[in-house]
């Protein structure tokens, strides 16, 4: 046994029964212990001795303390902290696992399919924790515990809390808060402007690593590393690894842009995008098999794509839209109304651009949307001049009060390359149950071409629906 397990023991013997050391990093030993009171196994991390002397025995417990309001299926939360004899410590749950790290140091690159549900996850309990204004600042696999199919994401904000309690001190004591492979390059030129981006550009590297089995810049020293982070463009995960998808890659490779700006802006947008990654599909043909308020936007095409065989124009345009349109009104029920009473009102709201890149295609297909609605003349519709901005802050609820509509259509727009997905979805605003969904694909290569062919599908997919709600409520002079 050693000195310092000895002295830890000593030191928590009050709380905790410490087993065995079971894993040591760059700030904390960890420990397995027994929770006296609880009769439970936990995971207790006691920080180096030198950074507990510069944090101090006050600051960091009472930063750290934050985190314990953090809940999330796929976060792995803090159960208690504090200082005893001059050991810092915090505990969590034990996971009867292993680590991400331990996984690909193992194994190597990991299934694809397996890849993106762990993205998933992660990129959830992320999004969750930004919502809470928290970020992680030190996402990496060795901070991923895998636990049978499930991710967990641990030590959410330790490196914001060590950062704050310790302040200038840090660098005195020569303590590195963050690990060089996973820094955004923010990060890496100590910039204090770090924000969620920060966290994107660390998934991304993680990303990387779990399909290629190696990070974008390795095998090299610290300060290279922070280096190439800010001045080195990483190899096309594609070339790394030939089998994985073209909307993957392009998703991860966004996330380890240099700017911020460039990459993804928020986690909350990349979880439906690897959501519908994660269908049997891989996100490319819609499936509709469970109502959802969005239809989660992939950035694939609606088949593989071989290179030179992918088929463009306006007959590529209609077949795409036509086997989207049959699956979704199979199992939407065919346009029937759904059950949900009649359809006097509708308001179009503003269709949410996810790539970022379309804004100006998204006005004109919500205006296209609102005349071809209009056209039908089954069912009233708040004009776009009308409606304003207030579709991009408003709830559909309160949408609904305002204009006096008993359905609302919303939706999303995704493009990689020329392929652009657009989901549609028009609900009854009180419950949020849907009258009617629709997920299509098409090459926007000639946009007027493509944004006609959906015009047409989706009205006469709605004609059925408004019609169909027409006549359950008709008067006997066919008058609603």
């Amino acid at each position: 046994m050693t000195d310092e397990l000895a002295r830890v023991r000593a030191a928590l013997a009050d709380k905790y029964s410490i087993e065995r050391e079971i894993g040591a990093g760059g700030m904390a030993t960890v420990y397995l212990a027994e929770d006296l009171k609880h009769d439970r196994r936990v995971a207790v991390k006691v920080l180096r001795p030198e950074l507990a002397a510069a944090l101090g025995p006050d600051r960091f417990p009472r930063e750290i303390k934050i985190l314990a309001r953090l809940q999330h299926p796929h976060i792995l939360p803090l159960l208690d902290s504090g200082e005893a004899d001059g050991f810092l410590y915090y505990t969590m749950p034990y996971v009867d696992g292993e680590s991400l790290r331990q996984r690909i140091d193992r194994e190597g690159p990991m299934p694809v399919p397996e890849t993106v549900r762990i993205l998933r996850e992660v990129t959830d309990a992320l999004a969750s924790a930004h919502a809470a204004g928290i970020l992680h600042r030190d996402i990496k696999p060795g901070n991923v515990m895998l636990s049978k199919r499930h991710a967990l994401v641990m030590d959410f904000g330790v490196a914001k809390a060590v950062t704050t309690a310790g302040g200038n001190t840090l660098t005195t004591v020569g303590v590195a808060v963050g690990t060089p492979t996973y820094m955004s390059p923010e990060q890496a030129t100590a910039s204090t402007d770090i924000d969620a981006r920060s966290d994107i550009y660390a998934l991304g590297v993680m990303a990387y690593e779990m399909l290629t089995g190696e990070p974008p810049f390795a095998g090299r020293t610290a300060q290279a590393t922070l280096s190439a982070h800010v001045l080195e463009k990483p190899t096309p995960v594609t070339e790394m690894r030939a089998a994985v998808s073209q909307p993957l890659a392009t998703l991860v490779m966004r996330c380890l842009e240099k700017t911020p700006g460039d990459r993804w802006q928020t986690t909350e947008e990349l979880v439906p995008l690897l959501e519908a990654l994660t269908t049997p599909s891989g996100g490319v043909t819609p499936t509709q098999t469970r109502p959802s308020k969005a239809v989660p936007p992939a950035p694939a095409p609606v088949a593989p794509r071989r290179r030179g065989v992918f088929i463009g124009g306006a007959a590529a345009v209609t077949a795409l839209i036509v086997a989207g349109a049959l699956v979704i009104s199979k199992l939407s029920g065919g346009g029937t109304g759904g059950g949900l009473g009649s359809i006097t009102r509708v308001a179009v709201m503003p269709l949410r651009d996810i790539s970022g890149a379309d804004a100006v295609f998204a006005e004109s297909m919500q205006d296209a949307l609102i005349t071809s609605l209009a056209g039908l003349k089954l069912a009233g519709v708040v004009p776009r001049s009308e409606l304003g901005d207030k579709g991009q802050s408003l709830r559909v609820r309160d949408i609904a009060a305002e204009f006096k509509v008993n359905a609302v259509m919303e939706g999303t727009l995704f493009r990689a390359g020329d392929v652009m997905r657009i989901n549609l979805q028009l609900v009854e605003p009180q419950s949020v149950q849907h009258y009617w969904t629709g997920s299509f694909e098409v090459n926007v290569k000639n946009v007027l071409a493509a944004q006609d062919s959906i015009v047409r599908t989706i009205n006469a997919q709605l004609r059925g629906v408004l019609d169909g709600s027409a006549r359950k409520t008709a008067r006997p002079n066919g008058e609603l």
